[in-house]
Parts: structure tokens; sequence; C-alpha cells
């Protein structure tokens, strides 16, 4: 889990899939925590694709390839490459 904080607001983005788990600020947390009673996921990143696509398949310069629900980013591990201030 990485935490970055700006000075107002805090998050917390799991590696499994880059999924942002808390927005927190002024003593209150901003996002769903997940209880899996009723959902386990966070905030799911959905790349390349949001739901399903026709046949499961994409079409890109004529060459087709294979596709998943909600696409590939949000069962993969990530990692934080660099964090800082902005320009």
């Amino acid at each position: 889990m990485e935490t970055l904080f700006n000075g107002r607001l805090s998050i917390e983005v799991s590696a499994h899939g880059a999924e942002l788990c808390s927005i927190f600020s002024n003593g209150k947390e901003y996002l769903w925590q997940a209880d899996p009673a009723f959902w386990k996921r966070h905030s799911p990143v959905l790349f390349p694709n949001v739901g399903k696509t026709y046949r499961n398949t994409v079409l890109i310069n004529g060459i087709q390839y294979p596709t998943a629900q909600h696409g590939f980013a949000r069962d993969n591990e990530f990692r934080c490459i660099s964090s800082g201030k902005g320009k």
C-alpha cells in the first residue's frame, strides 16, 4: 500500500490494480471502505475498457485482440515510480 499526502489530504493506493483505497481529509474518509459482505473492492481501475466488449475482442489496426471484462489493469500489480511535487 502506497500512501501519498499533500498537506491537505492523503490517499492510499494498493499495488494490486493500482486501486485507490482511501481518500482522507479533515478527519473524514471519502471513499468506500470495501466491506466484503457487500463488495470487496474500493475503486478499481477499469482499463482499457469498462464492461465487456463484443465477443470479448477488440479490433485495432485490423488485428483482433482478446479482452476481459473491465480490462486488465484491476488484476495486475503496479508500483509507484515517482511521487513528489508537480511542476
